[in-house]
């Protein structure tokens, strides 16, 4: 009997619990919802973080070019000093014969003397106290003037500073021993010059010098030899005709 009651009273209840749910769906998010405020949300952080790495990205970017900035005199300065000893040891280890020490020899003393030649038509009043190309080199370190005639000759001949030491280093290694050739002497020599720098002249900057000189003399030779033809042609149409 008393039983019964019980019953009745939970299915009420139980019909009450089935009726509440909508209510509590109504106090929820649709999922789109839900899901797009999360993707924003994501997407805010995520933009954020890009902004963060952009800001530590320039940050690294400037440190790295202030340390190549510092490094750059050390390693122009170990370059050069590479090179020197690059050169030095090339002319210490003296892979040339003697008939190509001599031709070489014979192309550095022409283009030492042209260039100090040059320097003097372009200032002649400079002539009497710059006999050598020696006194050249030491006038120009505080002579203004000099050093930027000097500068435009090298510039003519296609050469630069560093060209000039490594010309000046063969030629200070070879003058003592060395036999100046003149050029038609030389030309009797079938020698392949680049064969023989590649086989003789570790150095980069000795090589491109001798290789620059040669061209150099053949490029004159062959201009001269034009002009003597020219000259030649002239004279035998101006030559008069025998009557």
């Amino acid at each position: 009997m008393n039983r019964r009651p019980v019953k009745s009273e939970r299915r009420r209840v139980n019909s009450q619990e089935r009726t509440d749910p909508p209510e509590r769906r109504e106090l929820k998010a649709p999922p789109q919802k839900v899901s797009s405020e999360l993707l924003r949300h994501r997407i805010d952080r995520l933009e954020k973080r890009i902004e963060e790495l952009k800001a530590e990205y320039q940050k690294l970017d400037q440190n790295a070019k202030q340390l190549i900035q510092s490094f750059e005199p050390n390693c122009e300065h170990i370059a050069k000093e590479a090179g020197e000893d690059e050169l030095w040891s090339s002319l210490v280890e003296d892979r040339f014969t003697h008939v190509e020490a001599n031709i070489f020899f014979s192309y550095v003393v022409d283009i030492l003397q042209s260039l100090h030649l040059r320097v003097l038509e372009k200032q002649p009043g400079f002539a009497s106290f710059l006999p050598t190309l020696s006194s050249i080199l030491r006038r120009k370190i505080w002579d203004t003037e000099l050093e930027a005639t000097w500068t435009s000759v090298l510039s003519e001949f296609g050469l630069n500073e560093s060209d000039i030491k490594a010309l000046c280093a063969f030629f200070v290694t070879y003058c003592k021993d060395a036999e100046y050739y003149p050029l038609i002497e030389r030309k009797r020599y079938s020698l392949n010059i680049k064969e023989v720098l590649d086989r003789a002249v570790p150095s980069r900057i000795l090589h491109h010098c001798l290789l620059h000189l040669v061209q150099l003399a053949d490029k004159e030779s062959s201009m001269m030899a034009t002009d003597q033809q020219q000259v030649n042609t002239a004279s035998t149409r101006n030559k008069p005709r025998p009557k």
